[in-house]
């Protein structure tokens, strides 16, 4: 499979090395069952295990399954990690793309039961790993949307911090200023809490399109003045 993230469009299958995998938009109401599935297993593996993604901010429809994992710690969380990778393999016979100390991605398959046809499909499962540290931004970052983090990253930057995916916000001395909640990584840039749902940037409004939701843009536009 290629190094690159492989992207995911309705009915467009991944065709690479002889593979091909029917990849497809499924209904958040069905990614959420598989979703469930997979924390079932790993969770005895776990510290903490979350759905992030698209899911978390309960879009209509997604493309993948994300989870931020925080792997016990004992023995060591390097050998539950590889624990995680070896019984997720073996649960779910996934194509994988990427596998690493800080991320494996993979192809699930998946009988989509929404389609006519009733053929199956593969879905595409994203597993980043955080310590107790990273927890926070962690599942920030990977909650999205990609629009909100360019927001979240532009606005720290105006206030001498910047966001480094393996740490936190970092101060301009390389200090870790927030990192191990949500809460405190928003607090840290002068934010209110702002929930999954709405980190869209962009809504779909009845009769006039796609419109800025004004709600998170103005929270933001705030903290620059």
């Amino acid at each position: 499979m290629p190094s690159e993230q492989v992207p995911l469009f309705p009915d467009k299958p991944v065709v690479d090395a002889g593979y091909v995998l029917p990849l497809r938009e499924i209904p958040r109401e069905e990614a959420e069952g598989l979703a469930r599935k997979i924390l079932e297993v790993l969770q005895p593996f776990c510290e903490r295990i979350e759905v992030a993604g698209s899911i978390r901010r309960q879009k209509a429809t997604v493309n993948d399954i994300d989870f931020v994992v925080l792997p016990r710690a004992e023995p060591v969380s390097k050998v539950n990690w590889l624990n995680i990778i070896r019984v997720w393999r073996s649960n779910f016979d996934p194509v994988t793309e990427k596998q690493g100390n800080e991320l494996l991605v993979g192809y699930v398959p998946h009988k989509a039961m929404y389609f006519p046809d009733n053929h199956g499909t593969h879905v595409q499962v994203d597993l980043y790993r955080a310590t107790a540290s990273t927890w926070g931004i962690q599942l920030l970052v990977r909650t999205g949307s990609k629009e909100h983090n360019v927001h979240f990253c532009n606005l720290a930057l105006t206030k001498g911090m910047r966001l480094q995916y393996s740490q936190g916000l970092v101060d301009k001395d390389g200090r870790v200023v927030a990192g191990r909640t949500e809460e405190e990584v928003f607090t840290a840039l002068g934010l209110p809490y702002i929930i999954p749902q709405e980190r869209e940037m962009m809504l779909l409004v009845p009769g006039k399109g796609m419109c800025p939701n004004t709600l998170t843009v103005n929270r933001y536009e705030k903290q620059r003045r």
